[in-house]
């Protein structure tokens, strides 16, 4: 316990050191004006206004100059050095002054014995209560601050990983052209997307892991290295779905409720397209030929619940020019005012009415649409896929 609170004050003498420059000298600024205050009200009421005022004005400047050096010495110790002579010398001139001076003896005769009792408890009383107050804010900002910290590293480094795990995907091989987009509704989302290319096939996948932050950032790191290393492998899908399904229940926390939905295809020559689902909603289907949309759905668990848990997948045949589309529920699940959701269906229609052009613009576009609809509650994730030659 003494070597957490230990830690605990240094953290706090952490934070004051390395706030910056400018916002630290409004907190010196600030507490030598307080000081300054406190000092003076203080120094007029102990001594029953006797000390003239101009001197009142310099001994509680003084004192708050003496505190401002006292801060600065948190970040800079040398100044240390400079604090013990000003306050030794000022102890020692304090006196002398003082006795040199023609008193005001106006409260000092008899009958004001009452009245200069209770101007020094006053001060005194008020000084104590303005001390207590002054160092209980100073503790209260060092131990907010170092929270804040904290919280502010942890947000930051939940970005970069978001960054590093949900990268956009743009690029061509194998005779399929791929895009892909993830917007996390916080700085740590949940969502992945990836390609791999095993050399004879190209296959990609959306996932969703459920929760947010750096718990769920740590456990989408393992679901990506699962997932890129099992596709680099030859075999069937529903195989992939099984072996990573096993990992991930072997690796969450004890008693753990996270799971990860996951939509997965592997596009192999002459347009074959193998595909699986696990938890996740239907992958849609732009048919070029005939301009219409269809549906591959597969009712399934999602990865990380059951060790046991048996799973399937199956193949579709693609034109040039057909469009796949793999998303989260973040994007039609997306509400307008009156509680509707954007649905497939909408995706749908506008992946149809731009599957001619690039794959980028059809991204911003749906995107776009979106958005108008709604605000974002969830993380929402896109990978489009299309067959771009004759195999």
């Amino acid at each position: 316990m003494a070597s957490l609170d230990w830690l605990r004050r240094k953290e706090r003498l952490q934070y004051w050191r390395t706030l910056p420059l400018l916002p630290f000298a409004w907190i010196v600024l600030a507490a030598s004006l307080t000081l300054f205050s406190i000092e003076l009200v203080n120094t007029e009421l102990q001594n029953a206004l006797q000390w003239p005022l101009w001197w009142t004005l310099t001994y509680s400047a003084s004192l708050a100059v003496l505190t401002a050096f006292a801060l600065v010495a948190i970040r800079n110790r040398k100044v240390l050095f400079v604090i013990a002579p000003a306050i030794a010398l000022l102890i020692s001139v304090t006196p002398k002054i003082v006795s040199s001076f023609q008193l005001n003896k106006m409260l000092m005769g008899p009958g004001f014995e009452y009245v200069r009792w209770r101007l020094a408890m006053g001060g005194g009383l008020a000084i104590a209560a303005a001390m207590t107050g002054y160092v209980i804010f100073f503790i209260f900002m060092g131990v907010q601050g170092v929270r804040h910290v904290r919280v502010r590293t942890e947000l930051e480094l939940a970005e970069k990983v978001q960054q590093t795990l949900a990268p956009p995907l743009a690029f061509s091989r194998a005779g399929y052209e791929i895009h892909g987009r993830s917007e996390p509704s916080s700085q740590m989302g949940g969502d992945l997307l990836d390609a791999v290319y095993d050399g004879e096939a190209m296959a990609c996948y959306v996932s969703d892991v459920a929760g947010h932050g750096i718990q769920a950032g740590v456990f989408m790191g393992m679901v990506k290295s699962a997932a890129r290393t099992a596709l680099l492998r030859p075999g069937s899908l529903d195989a992939l779905l099984a072996d990573l399904n096993r990992v991930l229940v072997e690796v969450k926390a004890a008693g753990s409720a996270t799971y990860v939905t996951f939509a997965c295809i592997r596009c192999r020559d002459g347009g074959k397209v193998e595909y699986a689902l696990a938890g996740n909603g239907p992958i849609l289907h732009y048919h070029a030929s005939s301009k219409t949309m269809s549906q591959l759905a597969m009712e399934q668990f999602p990865l990380g619940l059951f060790a046991h848990a048996k799973f399937h997948c199956s193949l579709v045949k693609v034109e040039p020019g057909d469009i796949l589309a793999l998303l989260t529920d973040g994007l039609p699940e997306v509400e307008d005012a009156s509680g509707e959701q954007f649905g497939l269906e909408r995706i749908g229609e506008l992946v149809a009415r731009n599957a001619s052009g690039p794959l980028a613009d059809l991204t911003e576009k749906l995107f776009a649409a979106v958005r108008r609809y709604g605000s974002r509650t969830d993380d929402e994730t896109l990978v489009l896929v299309r067959a771009s030659v004759e195999s």
